[in-house]
């Protein structure tokens, strides 16, 4: 199942600082702030406040509600600074207060060229600057304050299918954002760009077409090479400036014969130079993948209990690993949802396989508390049945469908049989800390804090927040709707808030909503300690 870098540069990668993307905020508490979409570049979605503890989270309540003028499946993962909270749908941007919700502003975004109807993740935040993409692959600098466009390029090529979903990130002048559309026959290009005009940078291609990994795919020019999508967001050591990049499914997504090889560097995570874009080591997870299997999530950088530099990554094919800095060696893995038919190939007929193409770990990852040494994920438990296609499944036609099967994304099971786990695990060794089972899939963010918890969202609408030793439920609060997007927490003027990105409706997932909404929760007053 696995695919060994054979090909990296030694080097000395130390765990990625809590790095502020600006000099205001470098004086502020850790943690006051939520800079980016997994909260810091090491991507471990750790928040060291801890006023809000075991002991006292059942009487937070709620403090703040905006509800947003959209219905849609609302996957934000809100970014907080200076007081101000932000989220994005696939077209608009908005500010919120972060300590009332009261919204500020909304820029809304009209596409100019064709585009996939998909939700936006996340902005990047630099010097009282936004970046965001959108879903017809440009790519958009706000002023912080106002909402106003400070300037618009056409980051990718919209007509073939290439789109932004990703949340981008910031680091030395240079914004850094992949590409989306595997499913339409698209290749996924991870980019930089310059923060200052939006001038790209520098270019890497997810599907090479030369040079390393070209030769994992047929020499055939009349077959179609695709794929290698990103879905979420990114990780970087700041100390060796070295970018971690999960990549996206193979296109045909279920057609393997097609594309005979192990299809580098789909279904992976890259080390790439930030400054450069060279390609510094990789790890393929699903050789010649036809589940539609991505590693959609960001991966996260930490130091175990044992002292390690470590990668984790979770993966839509039901694996939870851990790996070295280098990517060179996975030192575990360990299932986080049920894996069954894994293997079977696909036939006219049928083949029923789980994780299905909806899951298991999606575009939220594993996050990661020292307190516990405790890597913390959620997955979705859902099968799907894909019949495999024929010739006419196979033609290749600029942002149309490109997948391969004669029943598109496949028939999921019915919607009583879906189900979700989080799962806790030891970081060193990999070995089941706990787990809880959840009624329907669990897709939302998972954030661990010093106060001993870990919060995260259910798909009823629910906000929980658990004992991050033991598993135990210690609080759960109802939202205005299913929870697949961030969850954050962040400090004000003393008082530390928790803001939940709640409402999805999504039509392959089967969930239906309400209009998207922000929640914020707090202790009330004589509850806060100092």
């Amino acid at each position: 199942m696995t695919h060994k870098n054979i090909a990296f540069i030694l080097m000395t990668i130390s765990t990625a600082a809590l790095f502020s993307p600006t000099a205001a905020q470098d004086s502020s508490p850790a943690g006051a702030d939520w800079l980016m979409f997994n909260g810091t570049y090491s991507a471990d979605r750790y928040s060291p406040l801890k006023q809000i503890t075991t002991q006292n989270v059942n009487s937070i309540e709620q403090v703040g509600f905006c509800q947003l003028p959209e219905t849609t499946s609302f996957q934000s993962g809100p970014v907080v600074v200076d007081n101000k909270l932000f989220v994005t749908t696939a077209t608009a941007t908005y500010a919120l207060d972060a300590k009332t919700a009261k919204l500020l502003w909304t820029q809304k975004y009209e596409p100019k060229s064709m585009g996939i109807g998909t939700p936006v993740r996340g902005v990047a935040y630099a010097d009282g600057k936004l970046y965001r993409g959108t879903p017809d692959a440009h790519l958009l600098a706000l002023d912080a304050n106002t909402g106003k466009v400070l300037w618009d390029v056409e980051g990718a090529n919209a007509q073939v299918g290439e789109y932004y979903t990703a949340a981008p990130i910031v680091w030395q002048g240079s914004i850094f954002i992949g590409t989306s559309g595997s499913d339409v026959g698209a290749i996924g290009r991870m980019r930089a760009f310059s923060t200052k005009d939006g001038q790209r940078l520098w270019n890497f291609d997810i599907v090479p077409s030369e040079g390393q990994g070209a030769d994992s795919w047929p020499s055939d020019p009349a077959k179609h090479r695709a794929g290698g999508g990103m879905y979420s967001s990114f990780a970087l050591d700041t100390e060796t400036g070295t970018l971690y990049v999960p990549t996206g499914n193979p296109g045909p997504d279920f057609a393997p014969d097609y594309r005979a090889g192990d299809n580098l560097f789909t279904c992976s995570v890259i080390m790439l130079d930030a400054k450069t874009g060279k390609l510094l080591g990789y790890h393929q997870f699903v050789p010649n993948d036809f589940h539609d299997w991505d590693i959609a999530a960001s991966p996260i950088l930490f130091t175990s209990k044992a002292g390690r530099k470590m990668v984790a990554v979770g993966g839509k094919n039901g694996y939870l690993y851990g790996l070295d800095r280098r990517l060179s060696e996975v030192l575990w893995q360990t299932p986080v949802t049920t894996i069954s038919n894994a293997e079977a190939p696909l036939t006219p007929e049928g083949t029923r396989f789980l994780p299905g193409t909806q899951g298991g770990v999606n575009w939220n990852g594993p996050a990661y508390s020292p307190l516990t040494n405790g890597l913390y994920v959620n997955t979705r438990d859902w099968g799907t049945t894909v019949k495999m296609g024929g010739p006419e499944e196979l033609q290749y036609t600029p942002g149309k469908n490109f997948l391969g099967s004669s029943n598109e994304y496949g028939e999921d099971d019915p919607a009583s049989e879906q189900s979700g786990w989080l799962t806790a695990a030891d970081a060193d060794d990999g070995r089941v800390l706990w787990k809880y089972h959840a009624a329907k899939p669990l897709t939302a963010a998972v954030t661990p804090t010093a106060g001993g918890l870990v919060f995260t969202g259910d798909l009823e609408g629910n906000m929980l927040a658990f004992d991050a030793k033991t598993g135990d439920i210690l609080a759960k609060k109802q939202t205005s709707g299913p929870i697949g997007g961030g969850i954050v927490t962040y400090l004000i003027d003393g008082k530390q808030y928790v803001a939940v990105a709640a409402g999805m409706k999504n039509g392959l997932m089967k969930v239906s909503s309400g209009p998207a909404a922000v929640v914020l929760y707090s202790l009330p007053e004589q509850k806060t300690a100092p």
